[in-house]
Formats: structure tokens, sequence, C-alpha cells
């Protein structure tokens, strides 16, 4: 079995970079939505445009290889934990109220 780390290493960065897109958009949505005039539509067209381009690029990486896919998938769900760490050390009071 022919083992190409390069490979690994791309599917996992393309995996971050989809993550990026979809949980950095989730972000960007979710604090823009409360300035929109109808802001359930721009939560639609948001979730249908961020869960399109990430399952494309899932797609892609599916169709080369099935096993390079998990490694997308590591990328993927990396991201959403740095960016949730990230991000919730900057809104005040997230995850004191549990402890009140």
């Amino acid at each position: 079995m022919d083992v190409n780390l390069t490979l690994f290493g791309l599917a996992f960065l393309w995996g971050a970079f989809l993550g990026l897109i979809y949980f950095g958009g989730l972000w960007l949505t979710l604090k823009t939505a409360p300035d929109k005039r109808r802001p359930v539509r721009w939560l639609a067209i948001s979730f249908v445009a961020r869960l399109t381009m990430a399952m494309s690029g899932f797609w892609i990486i599916l169709r080369m290889n099935p096993a390079v896919f998990f490694c997308t998938l590591a990328g993927f769900f990396l991201v959403r934990i740095v960016l949730t760490r990230m991000l919730g050390r900057k809104i005040k009071g997230v995850g004191h109220a549990a402890h009140a």
C-alpha cells in the first residue's frame, strides 16, 4: 500500500479551508443577522451557501480517494474546535452562567 503523505497533508489543509469557510461564515452570519431586515432569510441563504460549498469540497475529495476523505474531515473539525475556543473568549460571559 503506497501512502502519499503529501496527499494526506493537502487533504487536511483542504478540510481546514472548508471548515474556515463553513464555521467562519456561520460566525459572520450570526454576528450580522440582528442588523438585517429579514434575518431568517439571511440565515437560510447563508446556510444553503455554506453547506453547498462544504459538501462540494468534500465530494471532490471523496471521489478522488475515500481514505483521504478522513484527513479532510479532521481538518474541517479541527478548525471548528479552534474557532470555537478563539471566538468564545471574545464573547463576555460565555460559560460563566453555568457556574453561577
